[in-house]
């Protein structure tokens, strides 16, 4: 597959038959950046109606977005939607399941939208600044025209209140995500520095550790968002820290450890009534089986996964819990039933577009006997 950074989990597997491959998808697509998602979408929502809050007078920005005293400027809000629609659509392109693609979306939100107060205020240096920071946000390039300016803004912005510092190197964290995790993490260092219980923060910086397999820098991450969700009564950082730490502890082969994190953290998103959540962990229960050769406990993971998927429409779950199912029907030897799950897997990643995993999948479909008749 293509290796996004947020799929660390794959390079354990790159060398190994398809199989594997396979149940490799499953737990990085199923898990990869489960913190970020979990915890920070749930203190941001992406629709600004209503909410940009802009001062100062009328400026033109980028040849067509006038900001005005008046929160509600339709043209203000429709050009920064459109932005983050731009970005949205990147990520979308970037895997079919991308679990903190909102939080990143939430991250640059609330940059642009200090970058729209920065640009009505009386800073000529800064609003110039700013205004070429929303001017320059353009389809297919992941925010990579907008870096010059935002960074610019950073330094010319030192002196200013630490809040908004932390929020402007955040958004240079989700612009630099994927094209340049080494400056993303540096970003999100920065960030942590100015606010060292930054939660956000420190899961980026751990899902970045990730990245560069730093297991153990990882870990310490995860371990500061427990012990700080625990601080806080934060129960869904609770449980994004426990997936976070299982799936540290399934890279290590220590799967008692990781079936013990992810039980803790389905039990607290039960708690909380997240169904999406519930329905990720039972997907990486089912690998933490599979790896242990435990086939009926992963088909019965995989299945409560599966219908959870279902109910939720969630096509890029649904397909991910087929093709675990097919894995463990291929290594039981069961041809039939295998072909049968993983070509309607295969229907799934394809009319998503999701182009990777339908040739792993096509890998492993030309492994399996074929089928009776002419």
């Amino acid at each position: 597959m293509d290796k996004h950074p947020q799929n660390w989990f794959y390079w354990l597997n790159r060398n190994a038959p398809a199989a594997t491959i396979i149940v490799t998808v499953v737990i990085a697509l199923s898990s990869a950046g489960w913190t970020l998602h979990t915890w920070q979408k749930s203190k941001a929502s992406l629709d600004i109606s209503g909410q940009v809050s802009i001062g100062g007078d009328v400026t033109q920005v980028g040849g067509d977005l006038i900001i005005t005293g008046d929160p509600l400027d339709q043209k203000t809000i429709g050009h920064l939607n459109s932005l983050l629609d731009r970005y949205r659509a990147d990520l979308d392109q970037r895997d079919i399941e991308l679990a903190d693609k909102e939080a990143l979306i939430a991250q640059l939100k609330a940059t642009l939208e200090l970058a729209q107060k920065i640009a009505a205020g009386g800073d000529d240096q800064l609003a110039s600044r700013a205004r070429a920071l929303l001017a320059d946000l353009e389809p297919g390039s992941l925010g990579a025209a907008l870096l010059p300016d935002l960074r610019a803004l950073i330094q010319d912005y030192e002196q200013g209140p630490i809040k908004d510092l932390v929020e402007l190197h955040m958004g240079e964290g989700a612009l630099t995500f994927y094209g340049d995790p080494q400056a993303s993490l540096a970003a999100y260092r920065r960030a942590h520095a100015l606010d060292p219980e930054n939660i956000a923060a420190i899961d980026s910086i751990g899902q970045l550790e990730l990245i560069f397999e730093n297991l153990k820098a990882a870990e310490d991450a995860f371990r500061q968002v427990l012990d700080l969700g625990r601080f806080r009564d934060d129960k869904r950082a609770i449980a994004a820290a426990y997936s976070n730490l299982g799936v540290i502890a399934m890279t290590r082969g220590d799967f008692e450890e990781a079936v013990d994190y992810y039980n803790q953290g389905l039990a607290l998103d039960e708690e909380l009534g997240s169904k999406k959540r519930m329905a990720a962990h039972y997907s990486l229960l089912g690998v933490a089986a599979f790896k242990q050769d435990d086939f009926d406990t992963a088909v019965d993971y995989f299945n409560r996964a599966l219908a959870l998927n279902k109910k939720l429409g969630r096509k890029e779950g649904m397909a991910l819990n087929y093709a675990g199912l097919g894995v463990v029907a291929f290594t039981r030897g069961e041809s039939l039933e295998a072909r049968q799950f993983l070509v309607q897997a295969r229907g799934l990643f394809a009319e998503m577009g999701a182009q990777p995993e339908v040739a792993l999948t096509d890998q492993l479909l030309a492994d399996l006997e074929p089928t009776a008749g002419p």
